[in-house]
């Protein structure tokens, strides 16, 4: 069996606004295990991010709130912890990657000094360690001449570079569970494929549960194990990544793959660019939720009891090592 290390139940987490509440995480429960991949999926807006903020306990309060649910690590509900238990957990046993290194590292101090002061902070080490550290982190992460490098600012640094310093910074601590929030966005193709093969290194290395929060399933059907497709603040499917993928069950989900760009040739071996297809209309305003399933304006197979009653999270046959769920009404 796999080594569950983060269990999120029945998350729900509210923003207050002078409209009323926006519940942008709304019960949502997933695991992630050891040395394997998570991926949560989904357009803009459908609660990724969010997500991964309240789990980190970094949701602004006002005008945000954790209403209710539990995120257990390692048989503790964090959402429960004093702020100094939670600041101790943060970025030393639980790291992230945010979407976006140069609004995550301050511009006026050296990066050997941003990641130095991290390690400091959760190690305990002499500042002359910590910057030994950082050096072999920066060399770990493949960033060419380190030694040299610790004393450059951000804004020396390409946009590929930066990110590499922020996964080096969320690995200083060995963290058990890695959070990476779009890690590759705004990145070129050839720098995508470089960080996302040296996640994968690194996590084969140490172990770790990484959650990889995208909207790009190229990017999930090459790295995850399992992944969870969110709209709408709800979960609608999951399930391991190779049955998403070859057998996607909700409507949602197949719109979703089908609007994903796909290299295909004809019967002479010519490229064929065929075009590619939209889910039509947008997400639902979180204000105003219709009754019933969320996807029920935009769904081509709604039936008469999808306006009336939101369908449950359910499984659907059997799959190893975990089940496949969604959240559809229509008999499968």
């Amino acid at each position: 069996m796999d080594e569950k290390v983060l269990e999120v139940k029945n998350l729900c987490t509210s923003f207050f606004t002078e409209g009323g509440e926006v519940k942008a995480v709304d019960d949502v429960s997933f695991c992630a295990y050891a040395g394997k991949t998570l991926g949560i999926v989904g357009e803009s807006g459908c609660g990724k991010s969010v997500t991964s903020l309240s789990i980190m306990r970094l949701i602004p309060e006002p005008p945000g709130r954790i209403r209710s649910g539990q995120v257990l690590y390692q048989g503790r509900d964090l959402l429960t912890l004093g702020t100094s238990e939670m600041r101790a957990i943060r970025g030393n046993e639980i790291s992230m990657i945010f979407q976006e290194p140069m609004t995550s590292l301050n511009p006026v101090f050296t990066i050997g000094y941003q990641v130095s002061e991290a390690i400091r902070l959760h190690q305990g080490l002499s500042w002359k360690d910590a910057y030994s550290r950082s050096v072999e982190m920066f060399e770990l992460v493949g960033i060419p001449s380190p030694s040299k490098r610790v004393h450059e600012y951000p804004h020396q640094l390409s946009g590929g570079m930066r990110q590499r310093v922020m996964i080096a910074m969320a690995l200083s601590c060995d963290p058990k569970v890695l959070i990476a929030d779009e890690p590759t966005t705004a990145l070129d193709v050839t720098i995508q494929a470089q960080i996302l093969d040296l996640l994968r290194d690194l996590q084969q290395k140490v172990g770790m549960a990484l959650v990889l929060i995208t909207h790009d399933l190229g990017v999930v059907a090459e790295v995850c194990d399992e992944v969870v497709v969110m709209y709408a603040g709800r979960v609608v499917e999951q399930g391991g990544v190779r049955e998403i993928f070859k057998n996607p069950k909700m409507p949602y989900t197949r719109g979703l793959l089908r609007s994903t760009p796909t290299l295909a040739t004809d019967s002479i071996g010519h490229i064929r660019r065929d075009r590619l297809e939209t889910i039509p209309g947008i997400v639902p305003n979180l204000l105003s939720l219709p009754e019933g399933c969320r996807f029920q304006e935009r769904c081509s197979h709604v039936l008469d009891v999808c306006k009336g009653v939101e369908p449950e999270l359910r499984e659907v046959g059997e799959e190893a090592p975990r089940a496949h769920l969604i959240r559809c009404a229509r008999d499968i």
